[in-house]
């Protein structure tokens, strides 16, 4: 079962994301670990949103312990979406393979699941903005898996210098 997810997912990343990295790169102008960011902190709002509903009428219902348990599943969420960011910013690639690609294959395997389950399941706001987080933070796994490109070849700086090929 893992080697057939980790060939959809390489099937994934080369056919998909990557085209899709490179595209932002090269008409925007972006970082694709800048891009990363973004879908992060798009899926940071969509959380907040996603639990904003059940969290006000806990509150309104004066239900401590559901709005405790709110509140805690909101931050936790959060945190978890914080640390994913300090991840990619830490992970900055220099030269060689990207590290993280490898790395988060669960991770991917684990929203993607989360993904069609959602699509299964989806009712009111709560469950759109649950399913744009997950989304979100599908697209910035993805993406930060197409972060490093292969090194550009560079000519030596004697060759540049004296005008040789």
């Amino acid at each position: 079962m893992q080697a057939s997810f980790a060939r959809f997912d390489n099937a994934l990343i080369e056919h998909v994301f990557q085209p899709l990295a490179d595209l932002i790169t090269d008409r925007i102008g972006l970082d694709p670990l800048r891009v990363v960011g973004i879908c992060l902190d798009a899926a940071s709002i969509a959380w907040i949103l996603s639990q904003a509903g059940a969290l006000t009428q806990a509150v309104t219902q004066w239900d401590a312990a559901a709005s405790f348990l709110r509140m805690l599943l909101l931050v936790l969420g959060l945190v978890a979406l914080t640390s994913l960011r300090v991840v990619f910013r830490r992970g900055r690639i220099r030269n060689g393979a990207n590290p993280l690609r490898v790395a988060m294959l669960p991770h991917r395997g684990i929203v993607l699941a989360l993904l069609a389950a959602r699509l299964v399941a989806l009712a009111g706001f709560a469950g759109v903005a649950d399913l744009a987080m997950l989304g979100f933070a599908g697209c910035a796994l993805y993406l930060g898996a197409c972060a490093a490109r292969p090194p550009a070849r560079r000519r030596s700086r004697w060759l540049a210098i004296s005008g040789a090929r």
